[in-house]
């Protein structure tokens, strides 16, 4: 153990045996109410941000749905909302999903749907078709060009897998010493974080850790869970279904579960316009918050609609659930 670390352990065990009484915490609770009124945080969506009260930093937030049910889409569209609309910035850190794949995603977030001519793709599709050998670096440069204006560097991206609690905290500690103002941190997911135990204690544990760096770092994390078999796309509480451990649920401050939408008069097939967000806020108000949510299938933009939750089904009383 070299010097550096035994300073950390060693200041680890201070703050364990650190006490206060009540009086002692008002100077950090009203620098805390400051700091959300000066730079809230917010989820795009004005039901969640009026339950949550747009104070995101110090907490550790789920993100819980099937394959499809766009949970990584709206951790990725929250990221973006808080980097361009907020001070601070977001490290996404993409373990399932490539690099270059994410890009496509922040392409299409950035510049929606284009227009050349009569023809109108995908932004994606669109610098897709205009590449070739020939004019690689012209295109290169225009790309690159674009993402700096749009996003700048906002938006941080970690294409490392496997990463555990401790090789988040080095990442967070260089972006500091990069005077990087960090507020977000997304991981994706969890099933791709390393560990030495089985399935179940590397869940808990890391999702634990992960609290914990939420709170000692003041920012907000937010982490992608799976689900097990045993529930379907358009079941609105998965939260028995969580993969690994419910230990992931005990650890959070609060969660979201995502869930598709099932048209009842086309054989049951997915409503690809709209979606089902069901919020838990756990350590907060303990209010739960249902949110049809509209997606701009150009920009792979969730947004809020006007259409009533409740006309899709409510599979659960969720306040009589311990989940």
């Amino acid at each position: 153990m070299d010097l550096n670390d035994l300073k950390n352990k060693l200041s680890g065990i201070d703050k364990k045996l650190n006490l206060k009484a009540p009086h002692q915490i008002v100077d950090d609770w009203v620098q805390n109410e400051l700091d959300i009124k000066k730079n809230p945080m917010t989820t795009g969506f004005e039901d969640f941000d009026k339950t949550l009260r747009s104070n995101l930093k110090g907490k550790l937030g789920i993100f819980a749905g099937y394959g499809g049910s766009k949970k990584s889409l709206f951790a990725l569209n929250l990221s973006c909302h808080n980097a361009f609309n907020h001070k601070g910035k977001s490290i996404y850190s993409t373990m399932e999903m490539s690099s270059t794949n994410l890009l496509d995603r922040m392409i299409d977030f950035q510049y929606g749907r284009v227009k050349e001519g009569v023809v109108s793709r995908r932004a994606v599709d669109y610098w897709r078709a205009k590449l070739t050998e020939e004019n690689k670096e012209l295109i290169k440069e225009q790309l690159q060009q674009g993402l700096k204006e749009y996003y700048g560097d906002r938006l941080l991206i970690s294409q490392q897998s496997r990463m555990k609690p401790d090789d988040y905290k080095r990442l967070i500690e260089k972006a500091l010493e990069e005077n990087n103002e960090i507020d977000t941190l997304i991981v994706d997911g969890l099933s791709m974080m390393g560990g030495v135990g089985n399935e179940v204690e590397n869940y808990s544990e890391n999702s634990l850790q992960l609290k914990e760096i939420a709170k000692d770092y003041n920012i907000f994390v937010g982490l992608i869970a799976h689900l097990s078999k045993g529930g379907d796309v358009d079941t609105r509480n998965v939260a028995p279904f969580v993969r690994g451990s419910q230990k992931i649920l005990d650890n959070c401050d609060f969660y979201f579960m995502f869930s598709l939408i099932k048209d009842a008069l086309n054989d049951g097939e997915v409503e690809k316009d709209k979606g089902y967000i069901r919020l838990v806020d756990k350590r907060g108000s303990g209010d739960v918050v249902n949110q049809v949510y509209s997606f701009d299938e150009d920009r792979l933009l969730l947004y809020p609609s006007a259409i009533d939750p409740t006309i899709y089904g409510d599979d659960v009383n969720q306040k009589k659930s311990k989940y």
